[in-house]
């Protein structure tokens, strides 16, 4: 018998021992948690938001890009192709974005290893989504995990992040509306 390791169950340890290390303490280790850019990337709760540096290829326009980099704020949607929830989670970010493009960064970035860029540009092509879309490299899912939970990683859940330019970050409910996408980023980012 073979010792198969997939994403989901490395994730899931990283979750666990991401956990774990939260109610054995930590803290402040000494780290430093400024950005290149000088933006400070501690999140307050002990883990930093590395997962923004992260080099993305954006699969719809072929550019590479990074959370950090990006000088507007950021909405942040994990999903799947398959996935009907984000579907519907996405048809909330196509109305913000036709609303709010100009003035901020729109991404998709999937969380599925069987996804990769050929498939997410013919799903932003087929639905008709103007936005960046990404596949998640392994190191982003981790940083993610470490700092929203594993259900970050569950494409079901379909959460969104708002990452403001000042690397501060603010997760979303299930399900939000435009509106709601639009009164988080008033209230957060601007």
């Amino acid at each position: 018998m073979t010792d198969e390791r997939t994403r989901r169950g490395v994730l899931l340890a990283a979750g666990a021992t991401a956990a774990l290390a939260g109610c054995l303490g930590g803290g402040d280790d000494g780290e430093d948690t400024t950005a290149d850019d000088g933006r400070d990337t501690d999140t307050g709760d002990g883990s930093s938001a590395d997962w923004q540096s992260v080099t993305l290829m954006d699969a719809t326009a072929d550019e590479e890009f990074s959370i950090a980099e990006t000088d507007q704020p950021v909405v942040l949607h994990t999903f799947a192709t398959w996935c009907s929830t984000c579907r519907r989670q996405q048809g909330s970010l196509a109305d913000a974005y036709d609303r709010n493009g100009d003035d901020v960064t729109f991404v998709d970035v999937t969380i599925d290893e069987n996804d990769d860029p050929d498939d997410l540009r013919s799903h932003a092509e087929e639905n008709g989504f103007g936005w960046r879309f990404a596949v998640a490299p392994a190191e982003m899912t981790r940083g993610l995990v470490d700092q929203f939970g594993q259900r970050v990683a569950v494409a079901p859940q379909s959460p969104v992040i708002l990452a403001c330019p000042d690397g501060s970050t603010t997760e979303l409910d299930k399900g939000v509306s435009a509106s709601e996408i639009e009164s988080a980023l008033d209230e957060n980012c601007r």
